[in-house]
């Protein structure tokens, strides 16, 4: 397995979808690439993070704003 291949299957390999032979080679390649473990790592917290950030309230400011800010992102070029 390479690092781009790790990488396009992290989410299905945390969720525990990924057959039996492919999450070998994915946990061996992790294991022997800092990179990749370090990937791994930084999947799992940011899963934590956005659980935990779900859970909170967003101000209604802040959401107006963010509103805003997409809309603007999308709007057609002028």
């Amino acid at each position: 397995m390479t690092c781009r291949e790790l990488a396009d299957r992290v989410g299905v390999y945390r969720a525990g979808e990924l057959p039996v032979a492919a999450r070998a080679s994915l946990l061996f390649h992790a294991w022997m690439c800092p990179c990749c473990r370090a990937l791994l790592s930084t999947y799992d917290v940011t899963l934590a993070l956005s659980v935990e950030l779900a859970e909170q309230q967003v101000p209604e400011e802040v959401a107006r704003e963010f509103d805003r800010m997409i809309e603007r992102a999308m709007a057609p070029a002028s």
